[in-house]
């Protein structure tokens, strides 16, 4: 993998080095609520909402809810994005 990204409809994939150590992250955008297999495979979360909408910041919230009840939330790292 060179320093770009790479995407195939809606995965992304890219190679990073943090410390000297390769890491290749892959990528998921995903459209709707989080499903088991989805939540017991991801090892971060990265949600984004529109601070122009409320409804978009309610979703996520649903999202992050709908998470949990597959997986401790404690225990993922989750990233909350708010956008305009």
């Amino acid at each position: 993998i060179s320093d770009g990204v790479f995407s195939a409809g809606g995965r992304f994939k890219k190679e990073i080095v943090v410390d000297g150590q390769s890491h290749l992250l892959l990528i998921r955008d995903e459209g709707g609520p989080p499903e088991a297999q989805f939540a017991l495979w991801v090892d971060a979360v990265i949600f984004v909402f529109s601070l122009e909408d409320e409804i978009s910041f309610q979703t996520v919230y649903h999202y992050f809810s709908r998470l949990a009840n597959f997986r401790n939330a404690a225990e993922l790292p989750l990233v909350l994005v708010g956008t305009q």
